[in-house]
């Protein structure tokens, strides 16, 4: 029950981790100072130079909201790519039998992967997980850094343009929620264990 618990509750903090890690794009230098605002949240992005964003916020909803815009602008495509796996939707977009090529699942194709998740919101595994109390669900913190992670990507989106040919004009680069965040942590935290054996 205690490694259940740590893995529950390790889930907000290993998705922003592993998102963190994303390597910034190679489109340019980045703004030295970026104040990025939406839906009630604002947090200051300052960059070094070399492209590592820091964020400035009040608090953990403000946090969130501003590594889901520095991650929306330095890694949209890869994101959303994230989000259409773990919403079970690869199929629709590019075909069911190719590769998901995806760091979110080790299906050899996409209607593998798509069963698997599709499988995993069917049964509201992650949506229980988020409903425990903490210890054995997430903390508040960790919640308000998934609102806030939710509410940074979908602004950055609402107020930029796509440029990186890999995703611009998708349909399915789209807003998320912060279930959507939590599904893909939970993805991450699952492919580094029983992930590995989801074809079969």
């Amino acid at each position: 029950m205690r490694i259940r618990t740590r893995r529950t509750t390790a889930v907000g903090v290993t998705l922003l981790t592993a998102l963190a890690l994303l390597p910034a794009s190679g489109a340019g230098a980045a703004p030295k100072d970026t104040r990025a605002s939406g839906g009630g949240l604002h947090a200051t992005i300052r960059y070094t130079e070399y492209g590592i964003p820091h964020i400035l916020a009040e608090d953990y909803a403000n946090l969130g909201f501003g590594t889901g815009w520095a991650q929306a602008a330095d890694q949209v495509c890869t994101l959303a790519d994230g989000y259409l796996t773990v919403r079970g939707e690869r199929s629709r977009h590019f075909g069911p039998d190719a590769s998901p090529g995806s760091a979110l699942s080790s299906a050899s194709t996409n209607l593998g992967s798509d069963l698997y998740f599709r499988g995993v919101r069917e049964a509201g595994t992650v949506e229980k997980l988020l409903a425990q109390p903490a210890p054995a669900g997430p903390s508040r913190r960790t919640k308000e850094l998934m609102r806030g992670f939710a509410a940074g990507y979908n602004a950055w989106l609402k107020q930029n343009r796509i440029t990186d040919p890999a995703c611009a004009k998708a349909d399915w680069v789209r807003p998320i929620t912060a279930l959507d965040v939590a599904r893909q942590g939970f993805a991450v935290q699952v492919l580094g264990g029983q992930g590995r054996g989801i074809d079969g």
